[in-house]
């Protein structure tokens, strides 16, 4: 079987954010159907190197593995981490290994602006954005894409770390980016608000949001936590996969408090937890029970399709 290598730089060169968004929701709608389907996360370390391998499957047409490797570095410097995904496509024979570091920040963003899109019930005008690094960066560029902001706010502790956010991205995008010095003028008059900033301690609390503002959440480590803990009870909860999500920081810290029976995740009419599949298939619920702060964690499932979407480019250009 052929096996073709494209790298990080084939995605930046193909994919625009609004294809990264259109290939997220792919997934998520595909996902809530039953048709992609998102196997367990596994987890190795050997010798030092931590592996963690995350499958996704579209029956009949293709099956993918997503990598992610972190090996330790020796005396006096960093270690080496290393993502990539493996798609085969079971129609065509063919085999792909796809460099996926930056298509993983991406998909990120794009389900951030996804979050949005799917639990707002209003129009998202202003956009509070809290962290400045990669992956807040894709946030602002794929909400940018998708929604016809009228101003966009971002914040983060260091001033060099806001002058240069504001210095990379303010050309590229069609709102205007207002940096804040403080997480209260950040959020101020926010419709919506994304958060990335990998913190030990919880830097959000309900107070601060306004009460009709929605939350998009990237988590997924154990070793963080970005929301205070009320968060999670006052504010249905929606999350991308329940097992992955209760391993993250903020959800690992509600059960080690006693506080898990308290969260309020979105809950369909049989009791069932619902996923951003659901949400996508435009199966949430109404009123009080639904939800304001989507939780992500990452789908092998959004590889997948982000792969194929590269895939299916390529070989159109080739046609």
């Amino acid at each position: 079987m052929a096996t073709f290598t494209l790298s990080d730089d084939d995605f930046r060169t193909h994919l625009s954010p609004a294809d990264f968004l259109a290939a997220c929701d792919q997934a998520f709608r595909l996902y809530g159907q039953g048709v992609l389907l998102n196997p367990p996360r596994r987890e190795t370390l050997d010798q030092g190197t931590y592996r963690l391998e995350m499958p996704a499957q579209w029956p009949g047409r293709y099956q993918a593995r997503k990598v992610i490797e972190e090996h330790p570095g020796v005396e006096g410097r960093l270690g080496v981490r290393q993502a990539f995904v493996e798609l085969e496509d079971l129609i065509q024979g063919t085999r792909f290994h796809l460099e996926a570091g930056y298509a993983t920040d991406m998909r990120t963003g794009a389900a951030g602006a996804l979050g949005i899109k799917y639990l707002a019930r209003e129009p998202v005008n202003r956009l509070a954005v809290l962290g400045t690094g990669r992956v807040a960066r894709c946030l602002v560029l794929c909400a940018d894409q998708l929604f016809g902001l009228r101003q966009i706010r971002a914040t983060s502790r260091q001033p060099a770390s806001r002058e240069a956010f504001a210095r990379d991205l303010a050309p590229l995008l069609r709102a205007p980016l207002q940096m804040a010095s403080s997480l209260a003028e950040c959020l101020d008059g926010a419709d919506a608000v994304l958060t990335a900033v990998p913190t030990p301690l919880p830097i959000l609390s309900p107070a601060d949001l306004g009460k009709t503002a929605v939350l998009s959440v990237v988590g997924g480590d154990s070793r963080t936590r970005q929301l205070a803990p009320e968060m999670l009870e006052e504010l249905v909860v929606l999350v991308d996969h329940l097992g992955q999500t209760e391993k993250s920081g903020d959800f690992v810290h509600a059960r080690a408090s006693g506080r898990a029976a308290h969260l309020r995740l979105a809950r369909g009419e049989a009791g069932q937890v619902l996923t951003i599949g659901d949400a996508a298939c435009n199966r949430l619920p109404a009123g009080t029970a639904r939800p304001r702060l989507a939780y992500f964690t990452g789908l092998a499932a959004q590889d997948l399709c982000a792969a194929v979407a590269l895939c299916e480019k390529l070989a159109n250009k080739k046609e």
